[in-house]
This record gives C-alpha cells, structure tokens and sequence, in this order.
C-alpha cells in the first residue's frame, strides 16, 4: 500500500509543507479546496497561497496548532498543522483541512448539550493556546492574556 493512496482517499485535505514552509505535497481534496494543482505550487511557499497560514509558526516553536477556524477567500474552514519531527528535527509540517460542511454532518449527529460542547471547545482553544506559548508557566500566562481569562480560570477550565 502506498502512502499516497492513502492521502488521497481521505476525505479531508492534508498539506504538507517542508521545513522552509514550501508545499511538498496535497492530496486532491486540499487541491481543490485551493483551486491548485500540486503540479503549479509545489516548492512555493505555502504563505504566497495561504497567507494567514500557521505553517510558520508550528515550525519556529515545534508544536502543533489544532482545530483553527479560519475564513479566507470566502472559505471557511478548520485547520491542524502538525510539525514532523525526525530525530529532534523539525523537517516540515502536515496539516489537515476540514470544510464547515464536513463539519455540519459531523454536527447533526452530536447529541452533547451545549454546555458539554462549549466547555469542550474552550479547552481545546487554551490546549491550542499553550501549545502556541509553552506548556511551561510563562506560556500558559501568555494563553491566559492572549484569551482574556485569568491564570487560575485557565487551570480550572482544563479539568
């Protein structure tokens, strides 16, 4: 089985970028979902297409950014970017698209009550934020400020 079989039969797009941030390879979900073909943008950086892109960031402070809501050229959509990292090296990203529309059929079957989903993306928001800053106790400050919250709502919040 190849790996590129499988990239193209997932039903989300998936980027991956090298450790300049240059696209390397998408599956054809992501091509469309971008209006490009591999062929016309491999090596480009991936910030000339997508630049509000979180590539950059994954690869300076090698943790990954999950679950972005991000509306670009009409579009919106979640985005995780992983860093690959290859014996203590970051050596490129893989990053996984999810269109709202994917989304909404995942939505209409969730049975949670608004309080569980709520609470739930809240601490996917400061686990996304300390991810960003550190795990560290000046990063989860700089998560606390960042999202507006106190250090201690912080801590209460990731229970």
């Amino acid at each position: 089985m190849k790996a590129n079989s499988i990239f193209h039969a997932i039903r989300h797009g998936i980027l991956i970028c090298d450790e300049q941030g240059r696209i390397v390879f998408f599956n054809h979900i992501y091509g469309e979902f971008i209006g490009y073909r591999i062929s016309d943008v491999k090596n480009t950086p991936i910030i000339d297409l997508r630049p509000g892109s979180h590539v950059p960031d994954v690869l300076k402070y090698k943790r990954p950014i999950e679950n972005i809501l991000r509306n670009e050229n009409c579009q919106e959509y979640f985005a995780s970017i992983y860093p690959m990292i290859e014996e203590g090296k970051v050596n490129g990203t893989v990053s996984l698209v999810t269109t709202i529309g994917q989304i909404q059929e995942h939505v209409s079957k969730d049975t949670r009550s608004l309080y569980e989903r709520t609470r739930e993306f809240e601490k996917m928001e400061i686990l996304r934020m300390v991810a960003l800053y550190g795990n560290t106790l000046e990063g989860k400050k700089m998560a606390a400020k960042t999202l507006g919250i106190s250090l201690a709502s912080l801590y209460n919040k990731l229970k």
